[in-house]
């Protein structure tokens, strides 16, 4: 074989190999962006408001929670609402996009916030409330709440955890201006696991069972757990309705497991 051809098929040779290390590279390229795409965080609703499910959990999104009440008001710079569970999981990492409307139902100026939501076990019924921020002089018709991400979990894994509820509930004498104070007790079932409450969130409605006031009370490193809300006059209150509700969050970076309390010890 001349000297020329020996040549040529080592030039051949040596573009294949470089074909095959080009081939290689791509595909490890690949599977590094699809490896990348799978730990991304959450991606939350598009315009339509369809709820996007975590990427860590089971996809239900029939689980997503229901809205059963809202309530805002521009004068106090609050907003409130309650929220009910519709499946037989646990869902928990809630959060939600507050819109306040005006009285053509058109969003508001600088009227949207984000709230988040407490561990929502099947059956249960929580609220979450905030503060606004939008002029006093707004006027507001309406308050549209859209769940944006939440993920879903077997009940079993949170077969550790306490229920709570707070019971009880107190109403001190108004003062010369007509503020009172709200308390409650905190009950958890069973009485030895512990206990984490990320805040308390009061909501009161008037005979017709409509919400007229909510508020939240942070409760996160609290040692005691006592709900106290200091609430102006309400005309048209029913006492007998209000509730104040405990939402309660993982206090460990560890996914819940079966046996494992709120707070992962």
């Amino acid at each position: 074989m001349t000297d020329d051809r020996r040549g040529l098929r080592r030039l051949q040779a040596g573009h294949w190999l470089l074909i095959g290390i080009v081939v290689v590279l791509v595909a490890a390229g690949i599977a590094v962006v699809l490896t990348r795409g799978d730990a991304a965080d959450p991606v939350v609703t598009g315009p339509t408001g369809t709820p996007a499910v975590n990427a860590s959990a089971r996809p239900r999104a029939d689980c997503s929670p229901e809205i059963t009440a809202t309530w805002a008001d521009a004068d106090k710079a609050k907003f409130g609402f309650v929220y009910r569970s519709r499946c037989d999981q646990v869902v928990r990492e809630l959060r939600f996009r507050v819109t306040v409307l005006d009285p053509a139902g058109k969003q508001a100026p600088d009227g949207e916030e984000t709230a988040y939501g407490g561990v929502l076990f099947p059956g249960g019924e929580l609220a979450a409330a905030g503060g606004l921020h939008v002029s006093k002089d707004q006027k507001i018709g309406g308050l549209r709440v859209q769940v944006i991400n939440f993920g879903v979990y077997p009940p079993g894994d949170f077969s550790a955890w306490a229920k709570v509820e707070v019971t009880d509930l107190t109403r001190g004498r108004p003062d010369g201006f007509g503020r009172f104070d709200v308390g409650g007790t905190v009950v958890a079932q069973p009485p030895s696991a512990p206990v984490c409450v990320a805040e308390f969130v009061l909501v009161m409605r008037d005979e017709a069972d409509k919400v007229i006031y909510a508020d939240v009370d942070p409760a996160t490193g609290q040692t005691l757990l006592k709900p106290e809300f200091s609430v102006g006059a309400l005309p048209g209150l029913d006492f007998t309705r209000t509730r104040i509700y405990a939402p309660q969050t993982p206090r460990t970076e560890q996914p819940p497991r079966a046996g494992m309390p709120c707070n992962g010890s």
